[in-house]
């Protein structure tokens, strides 16, 4: 499903598939819906009638017919960077690893530097997909949400935000996604972008948290909480994997 941006107020995103699950430490289960959901904003025409040239459009899903990203109105398969308007991707950890498991079954003993550049179903290659995937792996299995976070390099900043913030620990991971942006939205005039994801359970007033990691280093963004939703602001140019916490008592 294709969300449209209408105003940096108004930009949607669905959060795709799977919550994730928590960690032993918190208790077995799911925070969230297995169901997930979606947050729609006000459709716009489709293309190509008027347009501005800058708007991103926010894309969520897996195209099933070949398995990238259709470029609208056009019948063929395309990466993202391919397409020829500005899209920021949202890659869950549900749909990255599946996605590079069939890479791994259609080419059993290949190296991953063999694997690197592949395309993958996701409209992602193969090594960006590893990336979120390896943050699921370092969140699985960890101890607890304080080691997982202890894994990365903080600023002090953010080192005082989780001082402040207590009890690590009874943070647990929502979701894990890769978000990227294709070179014409990082161009863009655009430099923050509005993302609501869907978050089942989380209600307004919920102590609710965002990581966005880069080269092995996590920063926490801004965020709120609404009524089934967590809600943050992206620079195109400045994206990577975020992972979504809330406070469970």
């Amino acid at each position: 499903m294709k969300k449209k941006v209408t105003s940096l107020l108004l930009v949607t995103a669905m959060l795709v598939s799977l919550a994730i699950p928590v960690m032993g430490a918190g208790g077995d289960g799911f925070v969230g819906s297995v169901e997930g959901g979606q947050d729609v904003g006000i459709e716009e025409p489709e293309y190509p009638k008027e347009k501005p040239e800058d708007d991103i459009e926010i894309v969520t899903d897996n195209i099933v017919t070949g398995g990238y990203i259709l470029q609208k109105g056009v019948p063929e398969v395309r990466p993202l960077e391919m397409i020829d308007y500005p899209v920021i991707k949202i890659t869950t950890l549900a749909m990255s690893g599946a996605a590079n498991a069939k890479v791994d079954a259609t080419n059993p003993g290949a190296s991953h530097a063999q694997k690197a550049g592949i395309m993958t179903e996701s409209a992602l290659p193969y090594a960006k997909n590893a990336v979120v995937n390896s943050v699921g792996d370092r969140y699985y299995g960890a101890d607890s949400t304080e080691a997982f976070i202890d894994e990365y390099e903080l600023s002090f900043f953010d080192r005082v935000v989780t001082k402040l913030e207590g009890q690590m620990d009874n943070y647990k991971v929502i979701q894990i996604a890769d978000i990227s942006a294709n070179t014409l939205a990082i161009s863009s005039s655009k430099n923050s972008v509005r993302l609501v994801f869907s978050a089942p359970g989380v209600k307004v007033g919920s102590r609710v948290m965002v990581a966005r990691i880069r080269d092995n280093s996590m920063e926490f963004v801004a965020a709120s909480a609404g009524n089934g939703k967590i809600t943050f602001d992206v620079d195109p140019s400045m994206l990577g994997t975020f992972v979504l916490m809330t406070y469970v008592e």
